[in-house]
């Protein structure tokens, strides 16, 4: 027997108000990584959340399900917070720059989410959570590339590795500024990782095929 329209509708609901508390979960859980720091137990997420262990876990599949729910809401969070730079305006080296100082600063404000997503692996792969971030941010770069918003049309051949290479670097290096800064300031970090991001591009693709700053 087929479900009555009415049956149907309270099923979607129903799906939504657990998508809808799922979601509330997560980014409880968030805030307890905030505030406790990337070691946080089950316990501190839970207390945070207003539930019990048991409770929690009734909307997740375990740890690894609500470790990769953590990491995909990082991700949201963090592509929202780059998205004016996905729209190209302006000198492509100052687009560059104005990408990095987004993403230093999100950094700099989720320095504990950060943490916590780079010590933790989920899936039977073992996949570090921060590679899911790292894909992410390199497939609007490799975009990027590809139709000249950084100063040339890049092949995709091309367009990809080096994307993929630059924010390598750039999440290497950001990370080991956030835990031993060395006395460097965020805008002295900006400054130096727009210049080496800059030099990579244009070696990688030659000077006169990319404008200059």
């Amino acid at each position: 027997m087929s479900e009555t329209p009415t049956t149907d509708g309270r099923a979607r609901r129903w799906a939504g108000h657990r998508e809808a508390r799922r979601l509330e979960l997560v980014d409880a859980a968030c805030s307890a990584i905030a505030e406790h720091g990337p070691e946080v137990t089950t316990e501190q997420i839970a207390a945070r959340a207003g539930v019990s262990r048991p409770g929690l876990y009734r909307h997740f599949e375990g740890r690894d399900d609500l470790q990769s729910a953590i990491a995909a809401r990082s991700v949201e969070r963090l592509v929202a917070e780059l998205e004016p730079v996905w729209r190209p305006s302006g000198r492509p080296f100052d687009m560059l720059a104005k990408a990095l100082r987004a993403h230093l600063r999100w950094l700099g404000a989720n320095g504990n989410v950060y943490r916590y997503l780079k010590r933790t692996s989920f899936g039977t792969g073992g996949e570090s959570a921060t590679t899911n971030v790292r894909a992410t941010v390199a497939a609007h770069v490799a975009g990027m590339l590809v139709d000249g918003s950084l100063g040339a049309e890049i092949e995709p051949a091309v367009a990809h590795p080096l994307a993929f290479g630059l924010v390598g670097m750039v999440d290497s290096a950001s990370s080991h500024w956030l835990d031993e800064p060395h006395g460097a300031s965020l805008d002295q970090l900006v400054s130096q990782l727009t210049e080496s991001c800059w030099a990579v591009i244009r070696a990688s693709v030659g000077t006169d095929a990319v404008a200059g700053p």
